[in-house]
């Protein structure tokens, strides 16, 4: 797209949010816009629609048949011939997410800015303010939810490489562990990037993801490069683990003591982090010599007599 397209392509979607927000100012039970998504021309060639958080009262969503149980409201709208992808997030919910105890928190706040186009309620402006920085906090957060997605890829491409022989798709795998490593490197620098991603990371060290990216693209079925680019893979995560699981770590040593892979998770449970991969990054450590796994006692109803085993893991300081 030509740069003066892109300077058409801002302001129609401009105009589009400007004509929405008007209309919405109107429904008296709407409290705050949230723009998810810069306008600008670094982004707007790969934008169809706009996204937006829409803040209502509580007590008053509509919920349709095709919602399902599903906790978090999705609308599909329409402003001047642009599409809008909206979440429509009830007031109580939305002070949920900022005090990060609801797994839709603000996640991935490094590879999105947001911004209130509209509101008339301040604590939610309050509230936004806060939560939307760049805290150290969430920069834990987000470094260890990548890094065990990058681990959980890791341990499946190894296993489809050595174990299996399908070189195709331990090649996917593979690159798929480089995605979530170039993730990891821009929250390192604790910068926002709307950008493609892989491009950044590559800048910054462009020698790691020639092994774990570029020679895989153009040798998928390279075994020795797939080898070589998952042992470079392990070695960063060697390198990187500390600072990077650094709250699983110190949740592990604060507890002292065995602790049950459902309480690790549950301690997670408000975040991206997903049990499956809780325990990939668990494992990784066990294997490393960091960890030492047993077993513990585990109830699969309320009302269960008998008993089964799930993984729990004892960190030896």
């Amino acid at each position: 797209m030509a740069k003066h397209d892109d300077v058409e392509q801002i302001a129609r979607f401009k105009a589009a949010l400007d004509q929405f927000v008007e209309r919405i100012a109107e429904d008296r039970y709407v409290l705050a816009v949230v723009l998810v998504g810069s306008l600008s021309t670094e982004t707007i060639w790969h934008r169809e629609s706009l996204g937006l958080w829409i803040i209502e009262a509580d007590g008053v969503s509509r919920r349709l048949p095709s919602d399902g149980k599903d906790e978090r409201v999705f609308r599909i709208l329409v402003e001047n011939g642009i599409n809008i992808h909206a979440e429509v997030i009830p007031r109580s919910r939305f002070k949920q997410m900022v005090e990060g105890a609801s797994r839709t928190a603000f996640s991935c706040n490094f590879f999105a800015v947001r911004e209130i186009v509209y509101s008339k309620d301040p604590s939610i402006e309050s509230w936004f303010k806060k939560a939307n920085s760049v805290a150290t906090k969430d920069q834990e957060r987000e470094l260890l939810t990548f890094s065990t997605w990058t681990i959980h890829a890791h341990r499946h491409a190894r296993k489809r490489l050595e174990i299996k022989g399908d070189i195709e798709l331990a090649a996917q795998e593979t690159l798929g562990a480089a995605h979530s490593v170039a993730h990891t490197e821009i929250i390192r620098k604790g910068q926002v990037c709307e950008e493609d991603v892989i491009y950044r990371a590559i800048e910054g060290a462009p020698q790691l993801f020639q092994t774990i990216y570029l020679d895989v693209l153009a040798n998928r079925k390279n075994r020795r490069v797939l080898s070589k680019a998952l042992d470079a893979i392990d070695g960063y995560l060697d390198e990187h683990y500390r600072a990077h699981l650094k709250p699983l770590l110190g949740y592990l040593k604060k507890q002292n003591r065995l602790v049950p892979l459902s309480e690790i998770s549950d301690q997670f449970a408000f975040s991206q982090l997903h049990p499956w991969h809780l325990e990939s990054a668990c494992e990784w450590l066990e294997r490393k010599g960091l960890l030492q796994k047993l077993s513990a006692p585990f109830k699969l109803t309320k009302r269960s007599q008998e008993r089964v085993e799930e993984p729990a893991y004892f960190l030896d300081v």
